[in-house]
């Protein structure tokens, strides 16, 4: 009977939470997830940039193997754009249109050797339907395309990027491919001069392209080592683009050539593409500018193959001449 009365007595003195004491409890924890979250982000944010680095330094490695083996850097594309289109003023190659980008090129190098077997050099990576085109024509493109359709390498995609996942539009347009092709968050430094048109002349022969202007890559033509007087350490070869890629139509496609090859210094890290003619952002689904989507600025692959992260509030004549492989000035801070 005591041993009754004791127990009944412990479960009516037992306490509970009252609900002012688990309100404090919930705010407590709403404070401490507050203060953790953020870190929590930088450095999952920190890993996505790391892995950003190392990407561009398997693209380094990639890069200066190639080299190795045929002497040169490979061009940022060859023969790009499509016979009677108005895209590309130095596109016009009488049936010989390739489309060919330097990713391609590199994969035997990325360990992408099986993927580079199936791809026939000798025919486009990438045409369009364009109404006057009769030579070539968009099959001739097909088995290529189906070859890279569906392949998405991580090698070519900075996880911070959103817009690193093929596109989704069934159709296809007057000059690009758009169906189920991989973007990539990488282009190479063809533009360090000031061009306000859609039709910049890129090639590394053109009498334009003189040889204290002219970056690592060009058109149907790139650097060799020898070639890199100021430095393999103050020359940039590629960057990170930041595009709006809302559009299917506008890649950067790792694959075929739309707007890979012609990323310009001159408008900074992490800006907006002005029409410098008609004072609008005309361009801003294109690949023009380098930029990333970590904060503050972008990850960058230099000549000597180390990687560097180029402030957004970086001088613009200091970008401007780490995209010239030959121009002597002496850099700023970056």
């Amino acid at each position: 009977m005591k041993n009754a009365n004791r127990l009944r007595n412990v479960r009516t003195n037992s306490f509970g939470f009252t609900l002012v004491e688990l309100l404090v409890v919930i705010a407590i924890i709403g404070v401490l997830i507050a203060l953790l979250l953020p870190a929590v982000q930088q450095a999952r944010e920190a890993a996505r940039r790391m892995q950003c680095t190392n990407n561009l330094k398997q693209h380094g490695l990639a890069l200066h193997n190639y080299h190795d083996t045929h002497k040169a850097f490979p061009p940022a594309t060859i023969n790009p754009g499509c016979r009677d289109c108005d895209d590309i003023t130095t596109g016009n190659w009488d049936g010989n249109v390739r489309n060919t980008t330097f990713q391609l090129m590199i994969l035997p190098f990325l360990e992408q050797g099986n993927l580079y077997d199936k791809i026939d050099f000798r025919y486009p990576v990438g045409l369009s339907a364009h109404a006057d085109m009769t030579d070539p024509v968009a099959a001739d493109a097909t088995n290529n395309m189906n070859a890279i359709k569906d392949v998405h390498l991580d090698v070519f995609a900075c996880p911070s990027d959103p817009g690193d996942l093929p596109g989704t539009n069934t159709s296809s347009s007057d000059h690009y491919y758009t169906t189920k092709y991989s973007r990539t968050s990488y282009g190479v430094i063809t533009q360090g001069w000031d061009d306000n048109s859609h039709n910049p002349n890129l090639l590394w022969g053109s009498s334009a392209n003189t040889s204290n202007l002219r970056p690592a890559f060009g058109t149907n033509g790139s650097s060799k080592i020898r070639d890199i007087i100021d430095g393999t350490s103050n020359s940039l070869l590629l960057c990170e683009t930041r595009m709006t890629k809302s559009s299917t139509n506008y890649g950067p496609y790792w694959g075929t050539w739309t707007n890979t090859y012609w990323l310009k210094m001159t408008s900074g890290i992490n800006s907006t593409y002005v029409d410098t003619t008609t004072g609008i952002d005309s361009k801003k689904p294109y690949a023009w500018t380098p930029g990333s989507h970590h904060p503050g600025g972008c990850n960058s692959l230099f000549a000597d193959a180390s990687v560097h992260f180029l402030s957004e509030t970086a001088d613009s004549n200091t970008l401007y001449n780490l995209a010239k492989i030959a121009d002597g000035n002496v850099l700023g801070e970056y």
